[in-house]
């Protein structure tokens, strides 16, 4: 998907990832003028097993020299699955904000606008409903008997279908009236009430969250090791868990400025260091150890094959290109020079690049 900008709007091109041609492209959007001096950019969101793409920009729609516009953020919807050279928006939704606001991220199956204060709204881009969530729903803390160790200081982190997701200020998460991750404890970690904190981490990936657990050691002390678990975003069920001992590796088992990527079938998840296989429930650490140099995971293939490179300790020397069998754990070198793909689809291996602010995508086709 690529948006530019003509005389009287913005443009969404949607191309083939297997040939680059053009499969359809939009009639020129443009609602009224954003506030913001820069190309909007479009988010997929799948729900109901449908594809859609988004394109947001925020302004205050009816403003003049007499009238003060209200802050608005407006959406575009268009189906993925769309034809033609001057498609139109299925639906817009308008969200009512304030400036200067965040516009909505995808997150999980539904896209998410995160407002001041934490406050948020969930859009369901099939159906334009839009339900907001105040500020104190956000920050209303659990049953205290249920989540024992859940504090003040709680942000959304995400949305989900039965509400949004929090995060505690002593890093526990759940999501209000429907699961606490206190009741989800990866076997293995802490259980509440135990020592240090909840999560280190709370990341969210369509319908999956990882988080970082302090993982039982000696007294139940051990801090340094982390129970890594991936939970199920709508009941916070463990789907999968392994545990990691922070290394030499960039970003140690906290992988930071590194994204999670699934596999094309999405039973396989890779985040940095660590690689999971969500249907057997098992999990993989690849940091670095006293004699083994960490490996950090780009993308996974449907056969459980990630791909990643090696990190060199405090950057000297160079890295390799390695694969890594989750299930196995056997690592086998790349030849020099191989280039790692930033995703795998089903039959393609998508690279994307970045040369003084030019961005490149090559697409090859599995052989």
């Amino acid at each position: 998907m690529t948006v530019s900008k003509a005389s009287d709007g913005y443009l969404l091109t949607a191309r083939d990832l297997a040939t680059g041609a053009v499969r359809w492209s939009t009639k020129p959007w443009w609602p009224f003028n954003s506030v913001r001096d820069e190309l909007p950019d479009p988010e997929i969101v799948t729900t109901g097993g449908k594809d859609y793409v988004t394109l947001s920009i925020s302004g205050s729609p009816g403003d003049d020299a007499l009238t003060n516009g209200a802050p608005t953020v407006r959406i575009a919807v268009y189906p993925a699955d769309a034809s033609g050279s001057a498609v139109t928006p299925q639906r817009t939704i308008d969200i009512p904000a304030q400036e200067p606001s965040a516009l909505p991220s995808a997150s999980g199956a539904l896209l998410a606008y995160f407002g001041d204060h934490q406050a948020i709204t969930a859009v369901d881009v099939a159906t334009g409903k839009v339900k907001s969530y105040t500020t104190d729903e956000v920050g209303k803390t659990p049953d205290a008997k249920e989540c024992r160790l859940c504090g003040p200081g709680n942000s959304s982190v995400g949305v989900t279908s039965r509400g949004p997701l929090i995060k505690g200020g002593r890093n526990d998460f759940w999501v209000p009236g429907a699961w606490y991750s206190p009741s989800n404890v990866p076997q293995g970690a802490e259980a509440p009430g135990g020592y240090g904190e909840m999560s280190e981490t709370v990341t969210v990936i369509d319908d999956r969250i990882i988080a970082g657990w302090p993982a039982k050691g000696k007294d139940g002390s051990d801090s340094d090791t982390r129970m890594w678990a991936v939970h199920d975003v709508t009941t916070g069920k463990v789907k999968a868990s392994t545990t990691c001992t922070p290394g030499e590796s960039s970003g140690g088992s906290n992988p930071e400025d590194v994204g999670p990527a699934f596999s094309a079938d999405h039973r396989y998840l890779v985040y940095g260091v660590l690689a999971f296989d969500l249907t057997t429930g098992k999990g993989r650490c690849m940091d670095a150890t006293a004699t083994d140099k960490g490996i950090v995971f780009a993308s996974v293939d449907n056969d459980g094959t990630a791909y990643g490179h090696t990190v060199v300790a405090d950057g000297g020397g160079a890295s390799t290109s390695v694969s890594v069998g989750i299930g196995s754990g056997t690592i086998s070198i790349l030849p020099s020079g191989t280039k790692i793909p930033t995703m795998i689809l089903e039959n393609e291996a998508v690279y994307l690049g970045e040369d003084n602010d030019t961005y490149s995508v090559a697409v090859y086709p599995r052989r």
